[in-house]
């Protein structure tokens, strides 16, 4: 019964209730453009209490103060809590930019000059320093081929091969 209750005042909110926390990345390879295309997922709801506790300072990320200020500070949030090794060697990573969707943030990294996808070594911790329970899925494409990690708990990276 009082599932039924918080179900109908998340209902009547209009704000979206997950028992689960859990970010994706979606990286693919475009050959045309010699680079890998970075999107992340996440909750917003997730993403302003861990940019909350991480920056030290109120962030309102449904209705931010100062939208450009917030796109940096999830820039800078992206680049601690993910790194990416590319055929064994580590890469920059260029932020480019976030959006919003219904209740989930869309946030944009790319990886440029890449000739060709043989590995790629993921690291991603982005709000497992706020939730316990927080798990990161990577899908990973290159070709026709799709590659997948999930990341969780003390296994905050994982590496894919292509042939």
């Amino acid at each position: 019964m009082t599932y039924l209750f918080f179900l109908l005042i998340n209902y009547v909110s209009g704000m979206p209730l997950h028992a689960f926390h859990v970010s994706v990345c979606e990286i693919e390879y475009d050959e045309k453009q010699r680079r890998l295309e970075i999107t992340h997922r996440i909750f917003l709801d997730d993403l302003e209490i861990a940019l909350t506790d991480w920056s030290g300072e109120q962030v309102d990320v449904l209705n931010p103060n100062d939208s450009k200020k917030l796109d940096q500070m999830i820039g800078k949030y992206l680049a601690e809590r993910t790194s990416y090794s590319l055929n064994d060697k580590s890469v920059d990573v260029s932020y480019v930019g976030s959006e919003k969707e219904e209740s989930v943030m869309y946030a944009y990294q790319v990886i440029s000059n890449v000739k060709k996808v043989k590995s790629l070594k993921v690291t991603n911790t982005v709000l497992m320093e706020t939730y316990d329970d927080q798990t990161n899925i990577v899908h990973m494409e290159s070709g026709d081929q799709m590659k997948s990690l999930k990341l969780s708990g003390s296994e905050t990276w994982g590496e894919v091969r292509f042939d």
